[in-house]
């Protein structure tokens, strides 16, 4: 009996230490969850405690301990974001819907200032709403001062610029850093976009003949340049040959002329050649 109660005892004993490790595991498990926190690659967090606010200390990757302050991430690599149908006006009146991508991320020593701004705001829900509100005012002023023609067309990539500038410009004091921007191809009704393809190909139509007159301008100037220099190697060569015909050059070929041709001489009015006198 003795025995039975001893094993009994120590059975007990096991169970309660068990029990005392398994309770144990889950106070840690918990406590790891209520004050620590895991900052990932890429990011930074903000502290903000209910007695002090928000601290100056910025937290970087990988795990912390934060106690009982909540903490609010912040990317600082970049972020690539797309706001779909953006309703925008042209110069000339056309609207038209557009999508915009732009890749971002945090100034990491602003993030203090952003969550003071923001507050416990998600980045998401920073990108869907103040970010998405300034890239669509930025886009609007930029796109009004151009004619649909030239945002569909040559002029897209200065109106591309124009929107990363402005865009960098409006947010760059609140901590966010525009690093690019991808502005995609206008979404129009289908009778604007006929009379624009017709224009466009006018447009190439006209390039095409400018290119071929050009061309057969250039031509021409050729033919006329290369004859013009033949003319001038020409007329140097007799100029040079005039030249080198000298008194006795003359008097030589008239000597050779008379040998073989007989001498010249004129009666009444008549060129008679005495051929007798080439045997003199």
């Amino acid at each position: 009996m003795e025995k039975k109660t001893g094993v009994l005892r120590a059975l007990m004993n096991n169970i309660k230490r068990v029990s005392i490790i398994f309770i144990s595991l889950i106070l840690v498990t918990v406590a790891c969850f209520l004050f620590l926190e895991k900052i990932p690659n890429g990011y930074v967090g903000v502290q903000y405690s209910v007695n002090g606010g928000v601290k100056n200390e910025i937290l970087t990757q990988g795990v912390k301990f934060v106690g009982f302050n909540k903490v609010t991430e912040y990317p600082i690599r970049l972020q690539t974001v797309t706001a779909d149908s953006l309703n925008l006006a042209t110069h000339d009146g056309k609207a038209t819907n557009v999508s915009i991508s732009y890749s971002y991320k945090v100034d990491p020593s602003k993030v203090s200032s952003i969550y003071k701004e923001f507050g416990s705001v998600s980045t998401d829900d920073i990108e869907a709403t103040w970010l998405k509100s300034q890239l669509l005012k930025t886009s609007r002023a930029v796109v009004s001062r151009y004619n649909l023609l030239n945002v569909s067309g040559r002029e897209s990539t200065k109106v591309q610029s124009e929107i990363l500038q402005n865009f960098q410009e409006a947010v760059k004091n609140k901590g966010f850093i525009i690093e690019d921007l991808s502005f995609g191809v206008p979404d129009v009704d289908e009778e604007t976009k006929k009379s624009i393809d017709a224009i466009i190909k006018a447009g190439q139509d006209n390039e095409r003949a400018k290119l071929e007159a050009e061309t057969a301008k250039t031509e021409a100037e050729g033919k006329a340049k290369a004859k013009m220099i033949e003319a001038e190697a020409e007329a140097k060569a007799n100029d040079l040959k005039t030249k080198s015909l000298t008194d006795e050059i003359l008097k030589d070929k008239e000597l050779d002329a008379r040998m073989k041709h007989g001498w010249l001489t004129t009666q009444a009015g008549q060129a008679i050649v005495d051929t007798t006198k080439n045997s003199k």
